[in-house]
């Protein structure tokens, strides 16, 4: 959790109610005339007050979060953390790609990011480092990217990996006899990089957060708003974010899929498997 006296908290909350304020006001001078939109405004930093004095919450902070943006990532291993990290008052994230400067980084499912910065680049002492999954094995064959993320792991705060993110981290030699997880089809694979594999949606091991494949990553965000934010305020996001899977077919995992289809994904990864096993 991040370490803020009572009063800056308070006062970076009076400060973030002010932007707000004048977003709020940006068509009428700065004024409220409407009696309906004062009450509307009224309730709000009322709330905005509740919710920064509940136990254990710290509205705003100063967080640097990096995530990796590589060749081949899995949009929604970026995306869905993005969404509930970005959520927290005050925090900076850094999208820093292994390659050039401002040039877009193209997803696995073909959507590009554009970088907000370099993997070289970013503050050497990040609160988090986060990895995606996606196309890891342009990560392991990239010496230069394996080095400043081997380099952020050992003086980041949180080190944090979402699917097979978690391969990347493990050959960097970050996971070494730590517990973790990752995509349940190359999960067993991080024995072989001297992880310890475990079966959990999110799994933390000290300082190192894990989850599981893709959708894992929105569970793994809220873990940390919890750590760095207080679990109101996780609590407070997963609510806003009406964060509460009902999946239509209820084939998410190799226990529910049955053991055909499973064998079928398994075989139709097979390639991927190949790839991150460690030689």
């Amino acid at each position: 959790m991040t370490n803020h006296h009572p009063q800056d908290t308070a006062a970076a909350a009076q400060k973030h109610l002010a932007t707000l304020h004048d977003a709020f006001t940006a068509t009428t001078g700065g004024e409220i005339s409407d009696p309906a939109a004062q009450a509307a405004w009224d309730r709000s930093a009322t709330a905005h007050n509740a919710l920064a004095a509940r136990p254990g919450v710290t509205l705003s902070g100063d967080e640097n979060l990096v995530v990796v943006l590589h060749p081949g990532f899995d949009i929604l291993d970026v995306i869905g953390p993005y969404y509930f990290l970005s959520s927290m008052i005050g925090a900076t994230i850094h999208l820093a790609t292994t390659g050039a400067a401002a040039e877009p980084v193209t997803s696995a499912n073909g959507l590009p990011l554009i970088p907000t910065t370099t993997l070289a680049e970013v503050p050497k002492t990040p609160t988090v480092l986060l990895v995606p999954g996606g196309d890891t094995k342009v990560l392991l064959t990239d010496p230069a990217a394996m080095t400043m993320i081997r380099r952020l792991g050992t003086t980041a705060a949180t080190v944090a990996s979402v699917c097979t993110g978690a391969i990347a981290l493990a050959a960097a030699g970050l996971l070494t006899r730590r517990r973790a997880t990752s995509h349940w089809s190359v999960r067993h694979l991080l024995a072989g990089y001297g992880a310890i594999p475990v079966d959990e949606r999110v799994v933390a091991d000290g300082n190192i957060l894990t989850a599981a494949g893709v959708t894992a990553g929105m569970d793994l965000a809220l873990t940390l708003v919890g750590r760095l934010r207080g679990n109101d305020y996780a609590r407070f996001l997963e609510l806003g974010a009406e964060y509460a899977p009902q999946p239509p077919f209820g084939a998410g995992t190799p226990d529910t899929a049955g053991t055909e289809l499973t064998a079928l994904a398994h075989d139709f990864f097979a390639t991927i498997e190949h790839d991150l096993r460690a030689h």
